[in-house]
């Protein structure tokens, strides 16, 4: 280390970039990134274009946009096109601060009640819009700096929502493709690269409620099911994966998504034998107190050859269906 005399205090793995940094205090594992982020006191995004400048690859892949002003809540069904395509990561435009400015960084009451801390609310920049009656959610690109956005979404707070015909999500930024990054991963990226382990959960809301019980080793897709570029972000960090979807999942649905890291990481799900989460509340595991979360994380299952059988099986079944 900069500051230290012992030469077998930083080791890097020539293969993966993989590194374990021995200090008296404490032995810390990670990659290359956290390697550069400890030794120059960087954030993530810093590392990642600390290495680019290094290596003297451009960086500035996108361009970077700001929030002008409020869009129509009805802008985004007249944008809606049936067409499906695909999105390049260089096409993906990126915002400043400048795109929250506007929203109170206020958190919501009702998810305090719900274990949202106010620390976790402030590290992912949650607001509130007092003329939209919206949660403010920003999305930080994964490996972009601190104040890097791919765009924000808001959740409602209003009531019977469904029977007023008012969506739950709505974006409030003029793009938002949620499928190409993986939320919290910005923020989380250097313990995940510490505990060697990420968890993956559904909802960006179940990824506050775990950082504000201290556990940063969690991200969220939006949705119960990967993207191929969301893969290809995950299986990047060169950790451990467990999945760990909303009550009600199929487990043979679990089991596709575990299968699209098979033999590449080592997988392995929570999914719930004991009926410990009720049965059709639809809930997440990180919806749960921490006990229960605890002992789902402890007794998670190993994606294996004999799950990946039952999975064969279960798709060969549907297909003849």
């Amino acid at each position: 280390m900069p500051e230290g005399t012992n030469k077998t205090a930083v080791c890097v793995k020539k293969n993966s970039l993989s590194t374990a940094i021995r200090t008296s205090e404490a032995s810390e594992n990670g990659d290359i990134y956290t390697l550069v982020m400890k030794i120059k006191k960087l954030t993530f995004g810093q590392a990642v274009k600390y290495i680019h400048e290094v290596l003297g690859i451009k960086y500035n892949r996108y361009s970077k946009k700001k929030q002008e002003q409020k869009q129509c809540p009805l802008d985004i069904f007249r944008k809606v096109k049936k067409k499906k395509y695909t999105i390049n990561q260089d096409e993906i435009p990126v915002y400043d601060e400048g795109i929250i400015r506007e929203y109170v960084p206020l958190l919501y009451i009702d998810w305090v009640r719900e274990g949202v801390m106010p620390f976790s609310a402030e590290r992912f920049n949650i607001g509130f819009s007092l003329d939209r009656k919206r949660i403010v959610i920003p999305e930080r690109k994964w490996d972009g700096a601190d104040n890097d956005y791919i765009g924000i979404t808001g959740r409602t707070v209003v009531e019977n929502y469904e029977m007023l015909g008012i969506p739950k999500f709505l974006r409030l930024s003029d793009t938002y493709h949620q499928g190409m990054n993986v939320y919290g991963l910005n923020e989380n990226y250097e313990s995940i690269q510490k505990a060697g382990i990420v968890t993956v959960l559904e909802a960006q809301k179940s990824v506050l409620k775990r950082y504000s019980r201290k556990d940063d080793t969690c991200v969220s897709i939006g949705g119960r099911e990967l993207t191929e570029e969301q893969v290809r972000i995950l299986i990047s960090l060169n950790v451990d994966i467990v999945i760990a979807l909303d009550e009600g999942v199929d487990i043979n649905l679990i089991r596709k998504e575990c299968d699209k890291f098979y033999s590449i990481r080592n997988v392995s799900y929570m999914y719930d034998r004991w009926g410990l989460i009720k049965k059709g509340s639809k809930d997440s595991p990180a919806d749960m107190p921490n006990k229960i979360w605890e002992f789902l994380y402890k007794h998670r299952t190993v994606y294996c050859e004999k799950e990946r059988k039952e999975y064969r099986k279960w798709q060969e079944k549907q297909k003849k269906n």
